[in-house]
């Protein structure tokens, strides 16, 4: 095997050379010469410490590239390949700030792209023990699930929860099939299904029937007093993923008790509304912009914060974490995620969409109100546009 690594870092200094390595493991790859690869990846992380530093990306590209080979393989061997890859430490360079179960849940994103559910459920037969790749399967599980897969009664699964549970894992909360308004995240994830388009379609028609009510509503001409109320801790748990700026910086949270009560308040009152609470963060916005808007599409708004690589990712599992935790905070409910009570708790609740901006260059502000049921509290959270994630 040394003298085939070293043939592929003969000539891998110019664009060409590595490109032509790359090929060369693609050609192993179609040859179903797994084991060849396995062997592969671990002498090419052996290199690292004899490597210059200027060279070691080219030996992460092709290793990058070894494993995306492998997780497009479409037999099972291929991807008992890559777990055995898995298993091998990567450089502590590449890694950096990312931790081992960092790099396993990447690997998940990995499979969850290019194969198909059963292909993974397949693989928990695999496992080495309750230890072996915990992370990457229980990441795995909700790469799936968000594409659709109902994972409640898959072989395996179960047995990983319970696990997860035993552990106090933040991901054994989690359930095991999507949500209707979940429906949406695989497109946000690069996959579709008619599943999805059918549940964009039922909730277009769903949030035209509510407009159609709301929009015979008032809000009778009071004075409405506001009164601030502890932030839970979750509240920003879908934004404040380390983009560089502290929290108190980039980020808005407040609650709020109202008196008199608002129930289903009109886009426009919301909008007088927050502006006359002069938050910090839009003060002196040149425009307020608030409209009213749906479960689904706000989930769509927080969780677009983190599926794509460029703005802060969590991926699938820990997004839909850090999600899950948003929603329960601005909806102001503490119950099991097992049950539906938190959907016809969010259901009940009326959501708006906001936007303040200047009109000079400043980065502008996105938002989310909750009006909770009944009009006597709502909890806000909006972020600072610096890197125009949305």
């Amino acid at each position: 095997m040394t003298s085939t690594v070293s043939a592929f870092l003969d000539d891998i200094s110019t664009r060409d050379g590595l490109n032509a390595a790359r090929a060369r493991i693609g050609r192993l790859g179609d040859e179903r010469a797994y084991p060849v690869l396995v062997a592969l990846a671990a002498e090419l992380e052996a290199r690292q410490a004899s490597t210059p530093a200027e060279a070691r990306e080219r030996l992460h590209a092709l290793s990058d590239h070894l494993e995306e080979v492998l997780a497009k393989g479409q037999d099972v061997d291929s991807a008992l390949a890559l777990l055995e890859v898995a298993r091998q430490p990567r450089d502590a360079r590449y890694q950096g700030r990312l931790s081992a179960a960092r790099r396993e849940q990447e690997l998940a994103a990995l499979l969850a792209t290019h194969r198909p559910a059963t292909s993974f459920v397949e693989l928990f037969s695999h496992r080495q023990g309750p230890e072996d790749l915990l992370e990457l399967f229980a990441c795995g599980v909700h790469e799936f699930v968000l594409r659709g897969a109902d994972l409640s009664s898959a072989p395996g699964v179960q047995a990983l929860q319970a696990e997860l549970t035993r552990r106090g894992h933040p991901l054994a909360a989690l359930p095991l099939q999507r949500r209707r308004w979940e429906s949406s995240f695989g497109r946000l994830l690069g996959f579709e299904d008619f599943e999805a388009m059918r549940g964009s379609l039922r909730e277009a028609l769903d949030s035209k029937s509510r407009e159609d009510e709301e929009d015979e509503y008032t809000t009778p001409d009071i004075r409405l007093v506001t009164q601030d109320e502890p932030v839970p801790p979750a509240l920003a748990a879908v934004l404040d993923v380390g983009g560089g700026e502290a929290p108190h910086e980039a980020i808005e949270q407040r609650v709020l008790k109202l008196r008199p009560a608002l129930p289903k308040a009109p886009s426009d009152t919301m909008t007088s509304l927050l502006i006359d609470l002069g938050l910090p963060l839009m003060k002196d916005a040149a425009f307020v912009v608030c409209e009213r808007d749906t479960l689904s599409h706000v989930a769509d708004f927080f969780f677009s914060r983190v599926a794509s690589r460029g703005r802060g990712w969590l991926g699938a599992a820990y997004g839909r974490l850090a999600l899950w935790r948003t929603l329960e905070a601005l909806g102001g409910i503490e119950v099991s995620w097992a049950t539906d009570a938190p959907e016809k708790r969010w259901n009940a609740c009326t959501w708006y969409q906001f936007k303040g901006s200047w009109q000079d260059e400043r980065p502008g502000i996105l938002g989310v109100v909750c009006l909770r049921p009944g009009g006597t509290s709502l909890a806000l959270v909006a972020v600072r546009d610096t890197k125009s994630l949305w």
